[in-house]
């Protein structure tokens, strides 16, 4: 019986029990006008329902058609489909910097933190800067959509000094763009999956980086701007072998710097990468490098046939349940030149050792403590420089984190002692130009905002 019937034989059944308290002379009439308006209350019941169902079915064939036509929102075309799909963050960092030496800004090139130079990405000193409006866009891969892209986008000074901008005597130019990164990237079904990057991307050595928010402290220490690569041009492959975190490249060569990355060697340069990390213990280890064409390596363009090598190792500790992160990098360097008259085959070494404590859940102290060496063939020369930097940093919000920084520098050897400059010293102070820097350390004081987006 339908719901109708059933209403229907309800209110029957309620008019009988009253229609059985009146007079018997009125029950037959009663009842039988209540059966006929009950019964014309069905019919039109019925109608509704029967028109109920066809305008439902017209409903069902209309959505069908708009199904396979293909004009339903979001199906016009694949665009919004991917958009969702896209990753986009970025931050933006600024700082300033002041040397108690004060040297002077305009004779120095932007390199007046320091000649050697200790802090080319903050080339200004006594001095405010926009140091990075930083982007970042990816398509991420998994197994299910194996295809994507990464691409990093930087303005600022950083920007100036990635993209080989040594600009005005006032330090390098702000108002340039740098592709940090672009890449094409693939997730191959080999064994548990084999990542390929194609393109300009990040190099896998050392523990510090180019990113303003991902360092300990507010400047990069000597080992990572002496010692390290910043970025490489080429194919990438990264997987798992168990325990084993694996990559290998082929780069056009060891350094993408200065970024105008004319391959002039025939030669190309390898890159690698073998980690290893306990999670449990928070504990890890990897062995980085990179062999081959030493195009830039010394900051200038060397023929085919010179070769750079850098090894990298990094020990770091970060358990989760503990305040404390750190890290141990050192690194050795070999890089050849054979053109005459120039800074010569460079042989190095260095050390840095570097931890943050976190004393609250929005502040913490970090402490970084490094020593390097650097022998020219050519001249016979032996330079060392230690440093030392001391930051605390501060999480206004969740998206704004400050930062102040101290730091002291000090060179030591025995034919180049004086590698710092002061007020008053008349150009760059190259080492081997006639021209030297006066003084053998400095003190430098910094902040930086950095906000996260």
């Amino acid at each position: 019986m339908s719901f109708h019937r059933r209403l229907v034989a309800m209110l029957a059944v309620s008019l009988l029990a009253t229609a059985a308290s009146a007079d018997d002379a009125d029950v037959a009439a009663t009842l039988e006008a209540m059966q006929q308006r009950l019964l014309q209350l069905e019919d039109k019941l019925e109608a509704t329902e029967h028109r109920l169902d066809s305008a439902n079915q017209q409903i069902e064939a209309q959505q069908t058609l708009i199904d396979e036509s293909g004009i339903a929102t979001g199906t016009s075309s694949g665009l919004s489909d991917f958009i969702d799909t896209i990753e986009i963050g970025g931050w933006v960092a600024a700082s300033y910097l002041y040397n108690t030496r004060d040297p002077d800004g305009r004779d120095q090139g932007g390199f007046n933190t320091g000649g050697v130079p200790a802090y080319p990405f903050h080339p200004d000193s006594n001095s405010f800067s926009l140091d990075q409006l930083w982007f970042e866009i990816e398509r991420p891969i998994t197994e299910e959509s194996r295809a994507g892209f990464r691409a990093d986008l930087v303005y600022g000074k950083t920007a100036g000094l990635l993209s080989g901008d040594f600009g005005a005597g006032d330090g390098l130019s702000g108002n340039d763009f740098e592709m940090y990164q672009a890449y094409i990237q693939y997730l191959a079904p080999i064994g548990e999956g084999v990542t390929f990057q194609f393109g300009k991307f990040a190099t896998l050595i050392g523990a510090e980086v180019a990113q303003a928010n991902a360092n300990f402290n507010i400047t990069r220490g000597h080992v990572y701007n002496l010692f390290q690569p910043i970025t490489h041009t080429g194919i990438l492959a990264s997987t798992d072998i168990g325990p084993i975190a694996a990559s290998f490249g082929v780069v056009n060569e060891t350094r993408s710097f200065p970024a105008a990355d004319i391959d002039l060697n025939s030669n190309k340069a390898i890159l690698w990468s073998l980690g290893w990390a306990d999670e449990d213990r928070g504990l890890g280890f990897s062995f980085n490098g990179t062999y081959g064409a030493s195009d830039s390596g010394q900051g200038f363009d060397t023929p085919a046939g010179d070769k750079e090598t850098i090894l990298d190792f990094i020990l770091s500790y970060d358990h989760p349940s503990e305040r404390f992160s750190g890290y141990i990098n050192a690194d050795w360097l070999r890089s050849e030149s054979s053109v005459a008259g120039t800074a010569g085959d460079i042989t190095g070494y260095g050390i840095a050792a570097a931890g943050r404590m976190a004393i609250t859940d929005r502040a913490g102290f970090a402490l970084r403590a490094e020593w390097v060496d650097l022998e020219n063939d050519l001249r016979n020369s032996d330079v060392q420089i230690y440093g030392i930097t001391g930051t605390v940093d501060y999480a206004l919000t969740s998206k704004l984190t400050i930062k102040a920084e101290l730091r002291y520098d000090n060179s030591n050897s025995g034919d180049i002692d004086e590698l710092f400059f002061r007020s008053g010293s008349s150009t760059l102070g190259v080492p081997g130009s006639g021209i030297t820097q006066n003084k053998i350390d400095q003190l430098v004081a910094g902040v930086e905002a950095v906000y996260s987006f």
